[in-house]
């Protein structure tokens, strides 16, 4: 049985991709799929390798996976949002086991948006489908608007509460 204490977070599961089971993954450190022999992800407790049959680029740390025995959108919807484990015996050497309290763009759903601490809504979604993240949020007054998660635009982030204030180019709101 694989134990926590030899596995290292390497990445993050996002969301399924088309209807064949491919799933959208970000690998952090400067990894490929190819620097692994299998993922592994926590299930009920318990971490399960699963081996991926093949891989596209899409930006530069996120890849479309295949993944063995994951066919359809329903069996790849169950790693959504689930962390990526590799041995950390397995890694290349330049690879530096960090213990970090990073937020992944997954992980700020659900979360309150502000604009220049005046209340802009609720984070619902976040479409990664290009290299320029967005969050896809539901504002105060019911509609939706999408905020490019880009650091430049973040004031401050409150993990805790779970809140993030950023200020807006001009006109963004009305896209």
């Amino acid at each position: 049985m694989i134990q926590r204490n030899s596995l290292s977070e390497v990445g993050r599961f996002a969301r399924p991709h088309g209807i064949n089971g491919e799933i959208t993954a970000s690998l952090d450190y400067d990894l490929s799929p190819d620097d692994l022999r299998c993922v592994i992800v926590e299930i009920d407790g318990i971490f399960v390798p699963f081996f991926v049959n093949s891989y596209r680029s899409k930006g530069h740390e996120s890849y479309l996976l295949t993944i063995d025995g994951i066919d359809s959108d329903t069996e790849a919807k169950l790693l959504s949002n689930k962390a990526i484990y590799a041995l950390t015996d397995e890694l290349p050497e330049s690879f530096e086991n960090e213990d970090s309290d990073g937020i992944y763009a997954s992980d700020l759903i659900g979360w309150n948006i502000s604009e220049d601490d005046n209340p802009l809504g609720i984070i619902e979604a976040v479409d990664d489908s290009t290299a320029n993240v967005l969050l896809i949020v539901k504002t105060t007054d019911g509609s939706t608007i999408y905020v490019p998660l880009a650091d430049e635009l973040i004031n401050a982030v409150d993990a805790d509460a779970k809140t993030i204030d950023v200020t807006l180019p001009d006109g963004i709101k009305d896209l």
